[in-house]
């Protein structure tokens, strides 16, 4: 356990929690599968699976107000909402916890699987959520109010911890504990992914995403059972043939390795905190228009003389020649600056260009304008 980067009001403790009240939406209705934001409530006995108006509505107006209700209606028994992936329904949020991790990463490197994410608001409950993740993940967990203890499973594998109101603690992977949860507490749990066989699970998938574009979608072929000559060897598959062709050819080919880098430069713009929140809505830029930094561009080379990867806010495209670099250079100069002005500077006579550049920068959040107000 130590203090938490970036002092006590890193985090907005308020807005964390209308998020949690926009992801509890939807279910109030009832039990959904598959989705993101994912919602649990939990009591000492375990998961209601259809907590209904247990869930925060617009009649809690605040953390506090929502725990008060829950008192008179659980007669002051523990109780946990747990919000998975929250962060995508809210950029400003989202932002705020990338700004919190990345002085991490930048120190021990960045994750190369994605970071799971998720809101914990409760009192008086042990969640022994952490028993079943592991070892996958390593644990951080952010207190913005009110405590949490960390309880090993195991006596070997240390102390009893407790973390309060802006301090963070950390639990390594591979030892297996429960989270209790003090009176009124508000936290963020990030779930590190610390199993090397989830590597190989990722890279399955990307090249099963790479097959399935490649065919199509094409349905599973049946075989006549039994089949017709009892005594004939065992029929060919065409289908399972080609599927171990296209295989190697996705496989072999350097466009898996594209697709990776790609994978990794939206990574690190993100922090790994996946998924992110989607662009801004397009808007055009006009040439009076201030623009300034938004939030940073990652860039990485493609092969020799093919380009880069743009990366922003865990969005990605590519480019060719110096004409992005030439506007992050200006970009990056005191104060703002007209779109006019970087067309002019960037690239005489290719406006058309620089206005394309720095429309796609604007909905991924690369740079803001400056003044107008139909931009959020």
């Amino acid at each position: 356990m130590l203090s938490a980067p970036g002092g006590p009001q890193a985090l907005d403790a308020g807005r964390a929690y209308r998020v949690m009240v926009e992801a509890a939406h939807p279910f109030r209705a009832g039990t959904r599968f598959r989705a993101l934001p994912d919602v649990r409530f939990l009591v000492e006995g375990g998961r209601i699976r259809t907590p209904g108006d247990l869930l925060p509505g617009p009649e809690d107006g605040t953390a506090e107000q929502y725990a008060d209700r829950l008192d008179a209606r659980l007669r002051g028994n523990g109780r946990l909402l747990a919000v998975e992936q929250p962060l995508l329904l809210d950029h400003a949020l989202w932002a705020q916890v990338r700004d919190l991790v990345v002085p991490l990463w930048e120190r021990i490197g960045h994750p190369v699987l994605p970071v799971v994410t998720e809101l914990a608001l409760g009192e008086g409950i042990t969640d022994g959520d952490g028993l079943r993740r592991e070892p996958v993940h390593a644990a951080l967990v952010w207190v913005l109010s009110g405590s949490v203890t960390a309880v090993p499973a195991r006596e070997q594998d240390g102390p009893t911890t407790t973390a309060r109101a802006g301090e963070l603690l950390h639990w390594p992977a591979g030892r297996p504990h429960a989270l209790r949860y003090g009176p009124r507490t508000l936290a963020l749990r990030l779930l590190v992914p610390a199993d090397a066989r989830l590597l190989t699970e990722a890279v399955k998938d990307v090249v099963a995403g790479m097959l399935h574009e490649r065919r199509g979608h094409d349905q599973v072929p049946y075989l006549s059972y039994p089949p017709p000559d009892a005594e004939a060897r065992a029929p060919e598959v065409p289908e399972l043939g080609e599927t171990g062709a296209g295989l190697r050819e996705v496989t072999g080919a350097d466009r898996l390795g594209l697709v990776l880098r790609v994978l990794w430069a939206r990574r690190v713009s993100a922090a790994a905190l996946e998924p992110a929140p989607a662009p801004r809505r397009p808007i055009r830029l006009v040439p009076g228009d201030r623009l300034r930094p938004g939030s940073p561009v990652v860039r990485m080379p493609l092969d020799e003389g093919q380009g880069w990867i743009w990366a922003v806010d865990g969005h990605a495209f590519s480019l060719r020649g110096t004409l992005g670099e030439r506007i992050l250079d200006l970009l990056r100069k005191h104060g703002a600056h007209t779109v006019a002005d970087l067309c002019a500077a960037a690239a005489p006579g290719r406006e058309h260009q620089v206005v394309a550049l720095l429309e796609k920068l604007h909905a991924l959040r690369g740079v803001d304008t400056v003044g107008r107000t139909d931009t959020a």
